[in-house]
């Protein structure tokens, strides 16, 4: 695969339908020592070891109005990783022709912690017990005529039981 930098225009031309963020960024790192004259493209966060083999996921940032195009042809391109663009918007711009191009997005799972007040919700139990108390100050309705689709008849008590009609 063949990537191109075309500094005057701040593209990263692509030739191939399947890339990775991380193809991108060293295509443009190995790139970037004879042009220095070009704003720099990207900022790379993340790639720390965490130890036991685990790193944190690298995420790329297009800096500068740098962004990605696609090669010129109808294609649905991958691009795996994490590619955003500083401040927010979209990596990847049109091709020249008027070519039809899907963009999908394969990154890699992670988990994210929120921190709360430090509450735990209800339990099982608690839930439970707030629905039967619920339901006796607002009882559930049910048509019990509806079940199996039978017409039910009686009174639900011992001496009038429901049942077919």
């Amino acid at each position: 695969m063949a990537i191109t930098i075309d500094g005057p225009t701040k593209r990263i031309i692509l030739d191939s339908a399947n890339v990775s963020a991380a193809e991108i960024w060293s295509a443009w790192v190995d790139w970037h020592p004879a042009n220095s004259q070009w704003p720099l493209a990207f900022q790379l966060v993340g790639g720390i070891a965490l130890g036991g083999g685990l790193f944190i996921p690298p995420y790329f940032f297009l800096l500068s109005g740098w962004r990605v195009r696609p090669m010129e042809a109808s294609h649905n391109l991958t691009i795996t990783g994490n590619l955003f663009v500083e401040g927010g918007g979209v990596p990847v711009v049109q091709t020249l022709g008027t070519y039809q191009v899907n963009v999908n997005y394969t990154v890699p799972v992670q988990a994210q912690g929120i921190s709360t007040s430090g509450s735990t919700g209800p339990t099982a139990a608690e839930i439970a017990a707030a629905i039967l108390a619920a339901a006796q100050i607002t009882p559930i309705h049910s048509d019990m005529r509806k079940v199996k689709g039978q017409v039910l008849d009686g009174g639900g008590t011992e001496a009038d039981p429901w049942g077919p009609v």
